[in-house]
């Protein structure tokens, strides 16, 4: 019997032996990701990496600006650093659409190891719980984002931050079989490998230059007449269809806000200590300071919403001194209609507006 299993276990080993030196090749050299779909999930993290890396002026205090995609929208670095008062200060938008303080900790390390390149972090965060429904270390895409940064040294941890056992066993997956979480991509590289080489070689420069060039979306949401009585417009005349249907689930979300479960809630806590606290205990050994504010939040947001008060872990990691925070009504003066292009992003004149006041508030915290 062992005669027969004996070629089987033969072949078993050296296609394990195969794999391991192909991801020992491939992927724990970093060669792989030089070459990964720059517009996938992954693509997106290697960006923000690439542009922490690459627009740091070695000549200046760098500040990173990290953040989903409202910052990625919202803020512009060249009206920051023309804003900021500081010719010494050099602004950098790291943001990543969908991320969250998990995704910017393993962007920040990979950009910063030494944690010793940086001015100042600063950081989109809620100051309190408002929203949340689900357990924000579950978000299902968090090890997509996270695959290229990942390896034998963020065991256990990361694989243990995620709660639910599906995350907890992609996580795994993405440390020890990156091969295997990466399966789509490699067979879309093998597929056409010209191409993939091309396109990657020429992407991330590219990319670079339009982030910088971007000026935002230039239309704006329709300055509707709102009854305060009852949070809705009176009149939905002249509203695109699409807009309108947004804007309906949006005033919805305003009137009945939400706050979670109290276990969603201890949850969401949670989560911002271990990231957003890890990223500031990081920074404090170098004396670089955290700064975190509140994002304009949409368009009838200050009409209709309560202004942002931290509470929770928020207010414990500033009352600890660990992190530096403005204050929750900063932003609320742009949380208008004609700031934003949809019910979450703001349009031209919101990013120019917006960044040169985070400017402007900013500044004066960096030593």
């Amino acid at each position: 019997m062992l005669a027969r299993l004996l070629p089987l276990l033969k072949l078993a080993a050296a296609i394990t032996l195969a794999l391991i030196l192909i991801d020992a090749a491939i992927f724990r050299s970093g060669a792989y990701w030089r070459v990964a779909e720059p517009e996938s999930t992954a693509g997106t993290t290697l960006s923000a990496v690439y542009a922490a890396r690459h627009l740091h002026d070695p000549q200046r205090k760098n500040i990173v600006v990290l953040g989903n995609s409202q910052i990625g929208e919202g803020f512009s670095a060249s009206f920051a650093e023309a804003a900021s008062g500081r010719a010494d200060l050099r602004f950098i938008n790291a943001a990543i659409p969908g991320s969250s303080s998990r995704v910017w900790d393993y962007v920040l390390r990979a950009a910063d190891p030494r944690a010793d390149r940086l001015a100042a972090v600063v950081l989109m965060v809620s100051y309190d719980t408002f929203g949340i429904q689900t357990d924000p270390a579950d978000y299902p895409l968090d090890v997509s984002y996270l695959t290229p940064l990942v390896g034998f040294g963020d065991v256990p941890e990361f694989p243990l931050s995620f709660h639910a056992a599906e995350q907890r066993a992609r996580a795994w997956r993405a440390i020890m079989l990156p091969l295997q979480t990466m399966r789509e991509d490699a067979l879309a590289l093998l597929a056409n490998p010209w191409d993939r080489f091309k396109k990657a070689h020429e992407y991330y420069p590219g990319w670079l230059a339009a982030v910088q060039a971007y000026g935002g979306h230039g239309e704006a949401v329709p300055a509707l007449d709102i009854d305060p009585a009852t949070g809705q417009p009176r009149s939905w005349n002249g509203v695109p269809a699409d807009l309108k249907a947004h804007l309906e689930s949006y005033f919805a979300g305003l009137r009945n806000p939400g706050y979670g479960t109290p276990q969603l809630r201890a949850e969401s806590d949670a989560y911002m200590r271990e990231w957003i606290g890890g990223i500031a205990r990081r920074y404090q050994v170098h004396g670089v300071p955290v700064i975190v504010f509140v994002v304009p939040r949409g368009p009838f947001h200050a009409l209709l919403a309560p202004v942002p008060v931290a509470a929770g872990a928020i207010a414990e990691l500033r009352d600890a001194g660990l992190i530096r925070m403005l204050p929750g009504d900063t932003f609320v003066s742009f949380e208008q209609p004609r700031f934003f292009f949809d019910t979450l992003h703001m349009n031209r004149a919101g990013r120019e507006a917006f960044s040169a006041m985070l400017a402007q508030k900013i500044a004066p915290l960096v030593p």
